[in-house]
């Protein structure tokens, strides 16, 4: 296994690939010297080009006359011209240009989206006094654009490098030390990650690049498919990689690349959109001494402090059988500010016991009264040390007036909506409760890009899964294949979304 820090300029490729496939004459590959900035990244050490000013594009006389290498050989074209000579990054280039043709050039799917364009646009046009151009040419130019994706779809497909087949890559998953698949490995834990990798041309070589920055350069790790790297049988076509063990709340991304036997060594990645599509994931805390047990962000009628307000609450539980003092801990929902709120010297939790904090922004009320309120909308809210540690923390989605967002079993489990049990033990007693409580799950990667796998912790029970907007209104219900589901967000616009199962909720970001 080899381990490669690797710099390359993979948004300059993108870049290099969307101006070359949609024919943008104004443009650094045609005039070379307008109509983009540069930008200096300095966590990557990298120069960008950005695209600006993009309306003379598309363009039908050039369909045909520009081709994926349009201007390479020309030297007072760098980027072109000393880019595209290394082979890696010619590979990279032409995976990506393969991605935008698939993705971006698709005919059924350009055509629905420029159909529905001229719905919303048709009597806007028409209406209008002062246009450039008559509506017969809004009508006619509908069509040419359809013909301009089909045409130059089938034309770059034509270029001999571009019909180079690369290898196929499937069922990418992240692993725990258990085993489990998209289960999010706990800080000090070196997860797993599998690929399974077809190629008709034989396999040059798997690798898996990951960062721990969330922008950043990424580091190279090959994958092996020898029975050795705890990717099964040898030759079975899946390979294996571990990732190194991060502290408990590093962010880690990582996508996966499969290099073709053949003598171009055509490469592939998943996620296709890489590196700026990815897999993401966060190391989390074991299980400490102290948990957030319970939260309610909008309590009506379910308890009141000391001043007989119903106000925000934090329950906080000692999964220990000796009392643990909390001076010098802090409470916060700000991941700017974990100093927030710090708890007084002298409050301590029992063994086995419980302690509410009033999230109500009203610290004359008492030394237990936090200096935040929480918000019914979700947000995310943290446990820590007096080092200034992360010890637990919980993000969650929109929430339900008078119902507590509890761990179940109480003190370890993942959080679930369900009645709420202010000071007291969360495993549900009553039957009616057990069926809520009970469905537990995971989205792994969250935040998601193409795809996102929901996992269920427990039981099948027959319920669909339902996705919602932020606003809570019901977008989609999923039937589950079985304990792990794949749950396709390529098209999906970026935002957050609110899935549910029975009664657990999680909030799934989608970029």
């Amino acid at each position: 296994m080899t381990n490669i820090a690797e710099a390359h300029p993979d948004r300059t490729l993108w870049h290099l690939a969307s101006e070359i496939a949609f024919t943008d004459d104004d443009s650094y590959v045609y005039k070379g010297k307008m109509d983009y900035y540069l930008y200096y990244e300095p966590e990557t050490g990298r120069i960008t080009p950005i695209e600006y000013d993009g309306n003379s594009a598309m363009l039908t006389n050039l369909t045909t006359s520009w081709g994926p290498f349009y201007n390479a050989n020309k030297v007072n074209y760098p980027l072109l011209n000393k880019i595209l000579a290394v082979p890696q990054w010619r590979q990279r280039y032409l995976a990506h240009l393969r991605t935008i043709i698939a993705e971006e050039m698709d005919v059924n799917t350009c055509n629905a989206m420029l159909d529905n364009y001229k719905v919303q646009l048709n009597d806007l046009v028409q209406a209008d006094p002062k246009k450039l151009y008559t509506y017969a040419q809004f009508n006619s130019e509908v069509t040419v654009l359809k013909n301009f994706i089909n045409n130059r779809r089938n034309y770059l497909l034509t270029n001999a490098e571009v019909a180079q087949v690369a290898p196929t890559i499937q069922n990418v998953t992240l692993n725990n030390s258990a085993g489990a698949e998209w289960a999010k490995p706990v800080g000090n834990e070196s997860p797993v990650v599998k690929a399974t990798v077809a190629s008709t041309n034989g396999i040059n070589a798997v690798n898996v690049y990951y960062s721990t920055e969330l922008t950043g350069n990424f580091t190279k790790i090959t994958m092996s498919d020898d029975g050795q790297h705890n990717d099964g049988n040898s030759g079975d076509g899946v390979f294996g990689a571990t990732l190194p063990a991060q502290a408990p709340g590093t962010w880690v991304r990582f996508y996966v690349e499969a290099v073709a036997g053949n003598t171009a060594l055509s490469t592939s990645y998943l996620p296709t959109g890489a590196e700026h599509d990815v897999y993401v994931y966060q190391a989390e805390l074991a299980a400490g001494p102290v948990a957030i047990n319970e939260v309610m962000a909008t309590n009506t009628v379910t308890a009141t402090d000391e001043e007989d307000k119903y106000e925000d609450w934090i329950e906080l539980y000692n999964n220990t059988n000796q009392a643990v003092d909390l001076s010098g801990y802090y409470l916060s929902d700000n991941p700017d500010n974990l100093t927030k709120y710090q708890i007084p010297a002298g409050v301590s939790i029992p063994a086995n016991g419980y302690f509410i904090f009033w999230a109500d922004e009203d610290s004359a009320d008492g030394a237990n009264h936090c200096n935040f309120k929480l918000s019914a909308a979700g947000e995310i809210l943290f446990l820590v040390n007096p080092s200034i540690q992360i010890v637990d923390s919980v993000s969650f989605g929109a929430q339900v007036s008078d119902m507590g967002l509890a761990r179940v079993p109480n003190g370890t489990g993942n959080f679930v909506i369900q009645a709420p049990t202010f000071n007291a033990n969360n495993t549900p007693t009553g039957v009616a409760d057990i069926a809520g409580a009970l469905t537990t799950f995971r989205l792994m990667p969250n935040p998601a890009g193409d795809v996102t796998y929901f996992r269920l912790d427990s039981e099948l029970n027959g319920l669909p899964i339902t996705v919602r907007d932020a606003q809570g209104r019901t977008l989609r219900e999923i039937t589950p294949s079985g304990n792990v589901t794949p749950i396709s967000t390529a098209n999906w616009p970026s935002g957050m979304y609110l899935v549910q199962y029975g009664g657990a909720v999680q909030k799934l970001i989608v970029k």
